[in-house]
This record gives structure tokens, C-alpha cells and sequence, in this order.
């Protein structure tokens, strides 16, 4: 098999599996006479007919696109929200796989993103282990989301395996299980907040919420013996302290 498209694929699976009735997309073969993948109109006319081609598919679910001139084009694709995923070697020229998950962000979503200009779109890949470190580009709000999401979906690998936080700094660059050690910083980061009484029950709260799993907040809040309303509280003041942690890293 084309080493290529065989590291595709084991990104796919590993990562993204593809559901009934989905299908993924590769562009691979950006060139223009002179110029190979130098930046020109002719290179931005094939970014913006492969955009137009995301918006018309059906069942898109996963793109892919490849290079050869990562630090060219790296910096450009992870402010678009597709991270360089893998390297790969074919016939002696190194190949650059960055990729993104459209379920994460429909295209749609991304458009008015980058109409806006206000944010980059959501990353929707951790970076694989040759990707470049972005630990210091994700801006505080895309953090603190990141972290919320982690927590919703802890309990839910495949949308785990696509947090926008696998590329921040709490994943080392290189890391062969990306999504273990995102968990183990969480949770290193709610053991620590236990630095006083209001700590402990908020450590209580967002560990019976998310990492224990309860059906509802209500039954989170009988087994801790609390009201509902003060069960809230911790809940928010152990989501405060946890983010702030993980800044602090």
C-alpha cells in the first residue's frame, strides 16, 4: 500500500473511525509548474476550490492534505484547525499529513470562523507525534474549553481522542498515547486543588460529576450528602481551580 495513504488510514482508525455512510478526503497532489507548493494564486485557487468541494460532499467526515514544505505551510494549516498529524518518508521525500475531523467543526462552522478573524477554528485532531508543539499558540478561552470538553467527554473515547487541548502543552510533544496523557494531567491537576476545605468538596464534585460519571447532578449531589445548589457551587469552583491549574501547568 502507498505509505501515505497507510498512515492515513491508521490516523483514521486509531483516532477518527469512520461510521456508516462516511468517507474521508486527501489532497495530496498540490503542484504548479516552477513552483511545486510554493505560496501563489495558483496554490490559493486550489485551497478554494478544495474548500468548495468539503461544502458540496456528502458524508465527508475526516481531510486530509500533504506537503512536503512543513515549515512553510505548518504554521498556515494549524491556523486553519488542521494540525500536521504524521511524516512520512516515500522514495526518499518526506511527506507531511495534516488533517482535520469535520464532526468536530462542520464546514459551515468553520466559514464563519474565519469570516470572523476574531478566533482560529477548533483544532480537530491531537497532533501525532511529529507534529510541532503548540502549546503556547492555543488562546485562554480555547484552553478553558478544552478542558470543559475533556471533562463532558470523558467517559466517550472517540470524542475524547479529538480534544482541541492533545495540542496544547499538557500532551508532550511526541507522546505515542496523546489521550492517556491528557487524562493523567487532569487528574494530577484535581488532586492538586485540594489545597483547602472549599478545595476538597469541589475536588468531590467534579470527580463524582465527570471522572466517576453520575446519570444527573442531582444523584451527583446525593451521593456526596449536599444540596443541589451547594453542590453546583463546588462543581463551578472545582472547574475555576482546575483550569487555572492547568494554566499554571
Amino acid at each position: 500500500m502507498d505509505p501515505v495513504i497507510a498512515a492515513v488510514w491508521d490516523l483514521v482508525e486509531t483516532a477518527a473511525p469512520l461510521g456508516p455512510g462516511e468517507h474521508l478526503g486527501i489532497r495530496r497532489f498540490a503542484v504548479q509548474p516552477g513552483g511545486h507548493q510554493r505560496p501563489s494564486p495558483l496554490m490559493e485557487l486550489i485551497s478554494r476550490r478544495t474548500i468548495g468541494e468539503e461544502m458540496r460532499a456528502h458524508g465527508r467526515a475526516v481531510t486530509f492534505t500533504v506537503f512536503e514544505d512543513a515549515d512553510r505551510w505548518g504554521r498556515h494549516l494549524a491556523d486553519a484547525g488542521m494540525p500536521q498529524l504524521a511524516a512520512v518518508d516515500v522514495g526518499g521525500r518526506r511527506q507531511y499529513v495534516f488533517g482535520r475531523d469535520w464532526r468536530r467543526q462542520t464546514v459551515d462552522e468553520w466559514v464563519r470562523h474565519r469570516a470572523r478573524a476574531a478566533s482560529p477554528p477548533v483544532a480537530t485532531w491531537p497532533a501525532a507525534s511529529t507534529a510541532p508543539h503548540t502549546a503556547g499558540r492555543l488562546p485562554r478561552p480555547a484552553f478553558t474549553e478544552g478542558v470543559l470538553e475533556a471533562l463532558r467527554t470523558w467517559h466517550t473515547p472517540r470524542a475524547f481522542a479529538t480534544n482541541t487541548v492533545l495540542n496544547s502543552r499538557l500532551v508532550p510533544a511526541g507522546s505515542p498515547a496523546p489521550a492517556a496523557d491528557l487524562r493523567d494531567a487532569v487528574l494530577t491537576a484535581l488532586d492538586a486543588i485540594q489545597t483547602d476545605p472549599a478545595g476538597v468538596k469541589a475536588h468531590e464534585a467534579l470527580t463524582a460529576t465527570c471522572i466517576t460519571a453520575s446519570r444527573t447532578h442531582r444523584s451527583a449531589a446525593h451521593r456526596l450528602g449536599v444540596p443541589c445548589g451547594t453542590y453546583r457551587r463546588h462543581l463551578a469552583l472545582a472547574k475555576e481551580r482546575l483550569v487555572e491549574r492547568l494554566l499554571r501547568g
